[in-house]
């Protein structure tokens, strides 16, 4: 069976055996000031918002929450613990961090063009917090490379929306027959929104690939 996917920061954990991981974009570290370190909770929402954030000193005594496992696991390689909900996405992230008592100040730390969905959810509750933009992802010059690959592709693997937007503008035609999954809701509502049909899939569960088997 041929699986792909697609995630960009595959090189940040280690890969599984039987999946390909073709990324269909790169990502870039980015210049910022951080104007102020007083915070209580930092969130980060990827991977690769803790890889560039370089004030990893201020996260002593603070607060630490991630969106989903691969992040936490990520944090948790370089000793720090973090808080991150059963179901990983904003929605319900945002239900654990309202939870907080006191005066709470928060930095979330994200990718250019990335969602704002916890700044505006706890800016419309009246909370203190402040977003960080530490890397920015980019498209690839030249996707014909990858088109064989996914015309022979059982199963597309997608962790981001923007992969969905690129694998079907560069990549997609009626000849691949592949089954595409989305490891959370966000992702399956933007393929339906297109038209096409994909399955949730747990992304860290350790029977992902008969997961991927059994629903082919």
């Amino acid at each position: 069976m041929n699986i792909i996917d697609t995630r960009s920061n595959i090189n940040f954990i280690n890969p599984r055996r039987c999946i390909k991981n073709i990324p269909l974009f790169q990502i870039k570290g980015v210049e910022y000031e951080l104007k102020s370190k007083n915070f209580t909770d930092i969130i980060f929402q990827s991977i690769p918002s803790v890889e560039f954030f370089n004030e990893s000193n201020i996260l002593e005594n603070k607060r630490i929450y991630t969106m989903g496992a691969s992040t936490k696991e990520f944090l948790l390689k370089k000793g720090i613990n973090s808080v991150c909900p059963k179901i990983p996405g904003s929605f319900e992230l945002n239900k654990l961090i309202l939870n907080n008592e006191g005066h709470a100040k928060y930095l979330i730390v994200k990718g250019k063009d990335g969602l704002s969905d916890i700044y505006n959810h706890l800016d419309k509750n009246g909370k203190n917090a402040q977003e960080l933009i530490c890397y920015k992802r980019f498209k690839l010059k030249n996707y014909e490379i990858f088109k064989a690959d996914f015309f022979k592709a059982d199963a597309v693997i997608f962790s981001s929306i923007f992969a969905v937007k690129i694998f079907f503008d560069e990549i997609y035609s009626k000849d691949i027959n592949a089954k595409l999954f989305g490891i959370s809701n966000r992702i399956i509502d933007h393929i339906s929104s297109l038209g096409y049909k994909a399955q949730l899939i747990d992304y860290f569960s350790d029977n992902l690939i008969k997961s991927i088997k059994d629903s082919i």
